[in-house]
């Protein structure tokens, strides 16, 4: 659980790294881009999700469960080597026809031929992107989260450079978006790519890929459902709002994305392929328990913030057309702590190695999502696919669930998680009594209920003693750690002087 907890910090920092440059680039998107191309991009990358379900993606998750199963390192490396090889000529295959078929892809999306280039360029990057996903899950199952950390970071920082000079300075508009990004995946990818070979040399192994194809492809039919719970809702939107409505939601959905990069990424990052680990050891009830209580501290307590601080933040970081967009991220805020509790709680269907079961769980939730939307989209627009999407992630919650603690019981420990949820509620509902005022008033404000807020957790029966000195100890130590590091400019300022 050490381990887990200093790696998860690592994933934390570079993941708000990566956060913090994406909000510098948010006034200049609301500013050089409309909400209608706001959702031209949106559109675009959902268009891309579906093909990655095609090519493949989800065939790199059997890598964590494989590397870890295999007894030699020349099987881990033929399961990295085999992944590598696959994704890259599939992801190739199948970015060559979206390139090809870009013309009637615009009209089934756009009801126009217009945004058939902007496509091609979409397919290009989408080419490219199979060069990180095997690295990157190979970091992440050597445990090198630094280096994952970083291949990412320097990504965000091509695509962040890259904007502003075709953004802005060229004023390319969503052309300029999708060429940063074709970019920022030729330049990591290859470093990555690089690192890999010579770690694991080229291997082709028939049963690796056997392996790999029986994990992976019940969870392809699993991401297609997903993908109809988190994007389905847009196409609808297009078809009855326009562009414009997408873009809006968009903006609103990327905050349940924030919170899924903040709050329970950076844990799962690290958890995914350790519960395979743990579920060999005599005390995994009590391990697996804890975890749930630690990813909820997260998530809860970042979704609370977000919810909290987003009207101001958009007042602040985007023109006047966006900002209705914060009234509706506290409902996908709830979607996206459902989706927390499954992507932990499906643990005893991934041990038992019955991933047909996520599928099955995911395709009745599409079943129900897409139900949602066509009754509620055409007379709520963006609230109907707001409340589509929580039903539907709730019921996907609920039958994973059910069927995990059939397959492989956990006894997790609920009473502290749903006083995190309570304590989180009280607070945001006291926001509900304040009027808009002016940033002076109310950003004190809602950090005095934040504060009252962690008092509440802090005191209340989530932690134990040892988890709180756990945490002082690690508090002390940023603490030091900065004091050093200005300790030693000082020093370096006053040398240079």
């Amino acid at each position: 659980m050490g381990r887990v907890g200093r790696h998860t910090l690592i994933y934390a920092a570079g993941i708000m790294l990566s956060r913090a440059l994406s909000i510098i680039m948010l006034p200049i998107y609301t500013r050089y881009l409309s909400p209608a191309d706001y959702g031209v991009i949106e559109l675009i990358g959902m268009t891309l999700e579906i093909i990655s379900i095609f090519a493949g993606a989800q065939i790199a998750l059997g890598i964590f469960r494989y590397y870890h199963k295999a007894e030699t390192d020349q099987e881990r490396n033929a399961v990295v080597s085999t992944a590598l090889l696959g994704l890259g000529v599939s992801y190739l295959l199948v970015g060559g026809i979206a390139f090809a078929a870009a013309v009637p892809i615009s009209r089934l999306v756009w009801d126009t031929e217009a945004n058939a280039g902007l496509l091609r360029i979409a397919s290009a990057g989408f080419m490219l992107q199979s060069l990180l996903i095997v690295p990157l899950a190979y970091a992440r199952v050597r445990e090198r989260a630094l280096l994952f950390v970083g291949a990412n970071a320097v990504k965000v920082l091509i695509g962040l450079a890259s904007n502003l000079w075709l953004v802005v300075g060229l004023e390319w508009g969503v052309a300029g978006v999708l060429w940063s990004n074709l970019l920022a995946n030729a330049v990591v990818g290859g470093w990555l790519v690089t690192w890999v070979i010579r770690q694991t040399g080229w291997t082709f192994s028939r049963s690796a890929t056997r392996d790999l194809l029986r994990y992976g492809l019940p969870m392809m039919a699993t991401w297609a459902a997903t993908f109809i719970v988190t994007y389905g809702d847009r196409y609808f939107l297009q078809a009855k709002g326009g562009s414009a409505a997408v873009g809006i939601y968009s903006l609103a959905y990327q905050f349940g994305f924030m919170l899924a990069m903040l709050g329970y990424i950076p844990f799962m990052q690290v958890w995914e392929q350790k519960r395979f680990e743990i579920a060999k050891r005599p005390d995994r009830d009590r391990l697996l328990a804890d975890g749930f209580v630690y990813l909820n501290l997260m998530v809860i307590t970042v979704a609370l913030g977000i919810a909290l601080f987003v009207g101001d933040f958009l007042r602040v970081m985007s023109a006047p057309a966006f900002h209705d967009a914060a009234v509706l991220v506290p409902l996908i805020l709830v979607a996206y702590v459902l989706q927390g509790w499954t992507s932990l709680q499906d643990t005893g269907i991934l041990v038992s190695e019955r991933t047909e079961f996520v599928s099955l769980a995911n395709w009745v939730s599409a079943g129900v999502a897409i139900a949602g939307y066509a009754l509620l989209i055409p007379r709520y627009l963006a609230w109907g696919a707001a409340i589509a999407t929580v039903i539907a992630f709730a019921t996907r919650h609920v039958i994973v669930y059910a069927i995990a603690q059939r397959l492989w019981p956990v006894r997790y420990r609920w009473r502290p998680v749903l006083y995190v949820v309570a304590s989180a509620l009280i607070a945001w509902s006291a926001t509900l009594f304040l009027p808009i005022v002016p940033l002076v008033i109310s950003v004190p404000v809602r950090v005095a209920i934040f504060a009252a807020y962690l008092f509440v957790v802090w005191t209340g029966p989530v932690l134990t003693d040892r988890d709180r000195a756990a945490a002082l100890r690690v508090l002390r130590g940023v603490f030091a750690s900065l004091r050093g590091v200005a300790r030693r400019r000082l020093v370096g300022v006053g040398t240079d002087a």
